[in-house]
């Protein structure tokens, strides 16, 4: 999961300001993307907790930011899986949900997952709520470039 986000600022509009606007950009970016985390565990579905627990965020530079999750399935959940035959070797093992005894196969037909485009729903509320904006502008105050 990723989204990419590049700002620039001339050596002109700095000099005029007299700060570092990359500092003062990579902080708002800073922010940004631990609201990013914030937003996409909300977003993400529950069931054991597990997905929500592994999603985290990495800053590898101002202009790459990467949401990463540890739990390998979270692209099953977001785009969901089409009809499909699962085998196992020895044997596929399940709980019933409506008898609750143990269920055992060598071969299941699993009818697919809806997606749950909950990455999108984040990336959609970054932009929607103009969060990336209102923490530049916050940290532009801060620094008193903006009143």
């Amino acid at each position: 999961m990723s989204m990419s986000i590049n700002i620039q600022f001339s050596k002109h509009f700095e000099q005029v300001v007299g700060a570092d606007i990359t500092k003062i950009a990579d902080k708002a970016l800073q922010r940004t993307i631990a609201e990013a985390d914030s937003i996409c565990q909300q977003e993400a579905p529950v069931k054991t907790g597990n997905l929500r627990r592994s999603i985290g965020t990495s800053h590898p530079s101002i202009c790459r930011v990467c949401l990463t999750s540890n739990a390998k399935y979270w692209r099953v959940i977001q785009y969901g899986s089409k009809a499909h035959t699962i085998t196992g070797n020895p044997l596929l093992a399940w709980k019933g949900k409506e008898d609750g005894k143990m269920h055992f196969a060598r071969k299941v037909n699993h009818p697919g997952t809806e997606a749950n485009p909950f990455v999108t729903r984040t990336a959609k509320r970054i932009v929607g709520e103009n969060i990336i904006q209102l923490n530049i502008q916050d940290m532009l105050i801060a620094e008193g470039i903006m009143g």
